[in-house]
């Protein structure tokens, strides 16, 4: 079966009102998260990262006991429509490098992911808000989620805000006694498999996209397709690791619209525009904020043959695309889900929602044809709106 997941998702409040992710949105709720998934993005599996937190178990458990949710037979949940998977985002510290990294963890049933919730609790600060930094090391941790029965996964890879290759180390193994219990990598906003492919430390793990959403609006702005024999935590486990299914297509945002693509010097607030990698302002010669174009190239060894991915397939979110604003966005509902409106609707649909000028715009994205301003140092790239690649204006 086909599958599109996101299994990046934040929990900004509890059922309750409690926080939990301090920076998300309050409305990222279990069910709003739920029902943005299926109708407005077009998500059949989603993953919460969240889900250690106290009150999202909770929450969880109450779901479960009113019939919202029911346990699949190979782990994970589902509402009959969407299916659920219960992750953990964790901060870990990288003593030689002096820098840090976030990490995913994923469980397949409630009282899996409430064993390792159980056994974090002693290691961190506040065990009711996510992505704490945990007091164990690296190798503690993965022991931790592996005895508790999960899967581990390196959180948005390449950044150089909390990316273990972005902000840590050139090799899983400079960080891990046991890098190979490491089951994937996120490529996450600013790199795609292209780029990735050129640190050879990343050839022996699966790639995967997901949102990491803030917000409801975000979630679904990058998803990873499976072909899946069932629908089940099991499943997925196993096609992650190449033993059964596979990882069909990676889809997500155009890297240079990405926050974080291309260096940029905060005291000259400038990005870089060089087609060499800036590890230094060239103007002050002062520190910047890596850009993740420039970590990667700086780790490249372009040589090296990298094995057979799936696709990397590149897009523009609808909030993200000129000229497409709430007035847009709400005729455009009538029309089916972002990711069909991205992917599938007809010109003529696009154009009877939103006029030929927006229409043509969501297809030059389809087709690779827009033409981008990098982002950096925290601030999204952007379209150069009507533009096609090679055009002078």
């Amino acid at each position: 079966m086909r599958v599109l997941a996101d299994l990046h998702i934040h929990i900004g409040r509890t059922l309750a009102g409690r926080p939990v992710k301090i920076t998300a949105s309050r409305r990222l709720t279990l069910i709003n998260i739920l029902h943005t998934a299926e109708k407005v993005k077009g998500l059949n599996l989603v993953g919460i990262v969240d889900a250690a937190c106290p009150g999202v178990i909770a929450d969880l458990e109450a779901l479960v006991d009113n019939g919202v949710l029911k346990p699949l037979s190979g782990g994970g949940l589902s509402t009959g429509k969407t299916s659920l998977f219960l992750g953990s985002e964790i901060e870990i510290a990288h003593a030689q490098s002096r820098g840090s990294a976030h990490f995913l963890a994923y469980f397949p049933t409630i009282p899996k992911i409430k064993k390792y919730a159980q056994r974090l609790e002693p290691h961190v600060t506040n065990p009711d808000l996510s992505t704490q930094r945990i007091q164990l090391s690296p190798d503690q941790w993965l022991e931790l989620v592996v005895e508790s029965g999960g899967v581990a996964l390196a959180a948005h890879a390449f950044t150089p805000h909390k990316g273990v290759y972005g902000n840590c180390v050139a090799h899983l193994g400079e960080m891990f006694t046991q890098p190979q219990l490491i089951s994937g990598l996120e490529l996450g906003l600013s790199a795609d498999t292209e780029m990735a492919q050129l640190i050879p430390d990343t050839h022996s793990y699966s790639y995967i996209s997901s949102s990491d959403a803030h917000s409801l609006d975000n979630i679904g702005r990058e998803f990873t397709v499976y072909d899946l024999p069932e629908m089940s935590f099991a499943a997925w486990r196993a096609a992650l690791v190449g033993e059964n299914g596979r990882i069909c297509a990676n889809h997500g945002m155009a890297p240079a619209l990405g926050k974080y693509h291309r260096s940029f010097c905060p005291v000259c607030d400038l990005t870089a525009a060089e087609e060499s990698p800036i590890l230094k302002c060239p103007k002050c010669g002062g520190p910047v904020v890596l850009g993740v174009w420039d970590r990667v190239m700086s780790l490249a060894a372009p040589d090296v043959l990298p094995p057979a991915r799936p696709p990397y397939v590149p897009h523009v979110p609808l909030n993200l695309m000129p000229g497409i604003g709430p007035k847009s966005l709400q005729q455009l509902e009538g029309l089916g889900t972002e990711i069909e409106i991205l992917y599938d609707k007809t010109f003529a649909e696009l154009a009877d929602a939103v006029g030929e000028g927006r229409a043509s715009q969501i297809i030059r994205a389809r087709e690779g044809k827009l033409a981008f301003i990098p982002g950096g140092g925290g601030k999204y790239g952007t379209v150069q709106k009507w533009q096609e690649k090679g055009c002078d204006t």
